[in-house]
């Protein structure tokens, strides 16, 4: 699926999302971070953004940069697995967009209203419905750089077993994400990460992250391993 092509008539509008807390995992249990590589655009150290819309096609609210890499390095080991987070780090994602770095400084990744970064925008339609979620910490109080804290974190942790860095790539797989939602009812539905948001349950239970409380909740099934080409 692209935002030029369709699978069983339905099609991509958005998919972009950040990731933080990279980790490699042994077959040990020990876990190394990956130092991220800051470029111009997609990364800093702390946080990366992947892209995966064109602007064209079906992806009209998009950009025509893409992204679909995470740039960075780990000591030599053995390993078997790969962690990361979704999402903005918490001592970044009050901050003003204004004056932030890449890939930071993007307005459409931006909650004005909700004084925080969104932390995953997704999205598909069919030829007269559709669905889309942005995923961000809610229930947040406070003011723009002023915030007292987020009672719904909403970063899933995302833990991949069975990653071998040189054989393997991360799938995602967005059936997952609006399995049980009804895209042919003609009803356009959304989920902006609102407490009274009912559509919210069936992507946020994909992503591993429990609705009421937006701490993790089993595996995130959206993501899964696939093997180089």
């Amino acid at each position: 699926m692209s935002c030029e092509s369709d699978v069983a008539a339905v099609s991509l509008t958005d998919l972009r999302f950040y990731i933080h807390e990279v980790r490699l995992l042994a077959a040990d249990g020990g876990e190394t971070a990956v130092k991220l590589q800051p470029g111009p655009l997609w990364q800093s150290e702390d946080v990366a953004l992947l892209d995966f819309e064109s602007g064209a096609g079906s992806c009209q609210n998009g950009t025509q940069q893409v992204n679909t890499l995470v740039r960075g390095h780990a000591g030599a080991g053995n390993y078997t697995g790969l962690r990361f987070r979704v999402g903005v780090p918490e001592h970044l994602n009050h901050a003003d967009p204004l004056l932030a770095d890449a890939p930071l400084a993007y307005s459409f990744m931006h909650w004005h209203w909700r004084t925080g970064y969104k932390f995953l925008r997704a999205g598909v339609a069919t030829a007269d419905d559709g669905f889309w979620l942005h995923l961000g910490s809610s229930r947040c109080e406070g003011t723009a750089t002023d915030v007292k804290g987020c009672r719904s974190a909403n970063r899933p942790e995302i833990e991949l077993p069975s990653f071998v860095p040189d054989k393997h790539v991360v799938v995602i797989d967005l059936r997952d994400l609006v399995d049980g939602i009804d895209l042919e009812n003609g009803i356009p539905s959304d989920c902006s990460s609102g407490p009274a948001e009912v559509e919210c349950e069936q992507p946020f239970s994909a992503l591993g992250i429990d609705f009421d409380s937006g701490t993790r909740d089993g595996i995130a099934s959206v993501f899964r391993v696939g093997t180089r080409e």
